[in-house]
């Protein structure tokens, strides 16, 4: 057996052993003792140098910390403590001078334990892999329950953000129980239950339930249906911020400085459209969730403006992700941003 690939699976797995980072030095000091070469699971596989030189392999640890590593590694039924009556540690060897017995540290119950620290590697990568792809899945949900409550309503719940954070913090922390991507997932599944709710309202106006039939005629008229020719003028001076508009944003898309570069064509469809600024925030350095504050508090056409404003200044920015932070937060205390392109009360200003 190739012992530095024991000593890997050890490192490993030395949460799940109970052993410290000093405990696996303590190990590899006793296997760099060994006879070069493979080690023989038949064989004697005891590390019998003096506690006196083994500690210059351990980088020169403390004694007392260097026999309780021992101790650990004994408890973790890794290897076999096999002392000398005074405690010394040596060899026993034959007429022709070759180790026949020792006393030490013997290693067989570690190389005793191969199959079985495989399988336990096996099931840490098969317990990781299926975190990665749970803590993947729920930022996917999370992310399209929020783009779908910015199509249909143009606004976020308060408390939209404080999932955010918790989501971010709960998927880079290695030590997250799954009882809290529980919890996330139930408040990510009201957040889904708001776009329903608004998308039916949306469709079924003024609480009317969609089996109520609705008489197209009006009291008075001798029971005659009356059809309206002519609709009501819409009042197109009312405009959604967070409206897709294709045409006003292509002519916006062709005058940004950076944008255009990477993206020559503009997106025509806002699934597209968001897949692409949040490739080209990634070149900033901007994760995806300041992307989507960004989208949610300014709207389309001031987004565009201030990410493109952000690729200008990259070059001179230490933190971009702070900055951006910074003028969304000047936006929503109605403060023009990106140079004063963007304000509160105003589309963005054409580029010059």
């Amino acid at each position: 057996m190739d012992r530095w690939e024991l000593l890997s699976l050890v490192t490993g797995l030395r949460k799940e052993l109970g052993l410290a980072d000093r405990d696996v030095m303590v190990l590899r000091a006793h296997l760099s003792v060994m006879p070069h070469g493979p080690l023989d699971p038949t064989g004697l596989n005891i590390s019998f140098m003096s506690i006196t030189n083994i500690l210059e392999r351990a980088c020169g640890m403390d004694e007392r910390r260097f026999r309780r590593g021992e101790t650990r590694l004994e408890q973790a039924g890794l290897i076999r403590r096999r002392l000398s009556g005074n405690g010394r540690r040596f060899p026993e060897r034959d007429k022709s001078g070759r180790v026949v017995n020792a006393y030490g540290i013997d290693l067989a119950p570690l190389l005793a334990s191969y199959d079985d620290l495989l399988a336990m590697a096996d099931w840490r990568a098969e317990q990781d892999r299926v975190a990665r792809a749970r803590r993947n899945s729920i930022s996917a949900r999370l992310s399209a329950a929020v783009r779908a409550v910015m199509v249909s309503n143009g606004a976020l719940p308060d408390w939209v953000d404080a999932l955010r954070d918790r989501l971010r913090k709960a998927v880079r922390r290695k030590s997250t129980e799954a009882q809290e991507f529980d919890a996330i997932e139930t408040e990510i599944a009201q957040l889904e239950t708001l776009t329903s709710v608004d998308a039916k309202a949306q469709i079924y106006p003024g609480d009317r339930e969609p089996s109520e039939v609705v008489p197209d005629k009006c009291p008075g008229d001798d029971g005659q249906t009356v059809r309206h020719i002519e609709s009501k003028p819409k009042d197109i001076k009312k405009t959604n911020p967070h409206r897709f508009d294709e045409n006003l944003l292509a002519s916006l898309w062709a005058d940004t400085k950076t944008l255009q570069q990477f993206y020559p064509e503009c997106p025509r469809q806002e699934q597209t459209m968001i897949k692409a600024i949040i490739d080209f925030c990634s070149f900033m350095a901007l994760e995806r969730d300041i992307v989507i504050r960004t989208l949610s508090a300014l709207g389309w056409e001031k987004a565009i403006v201030t990410l493109d404003y952000l690729a200008e200044k990259l070059p001179s920015l230490n933190r971009p992700h702070g900055y951006l932070q910074s003028m969304i937060d000047r936006y929503e205390k109605g403060q023009a941003i990106a140079g004063g392109q963007v304000t509160a009360d105003h589309r963005p200003l054409v580029f010059a």
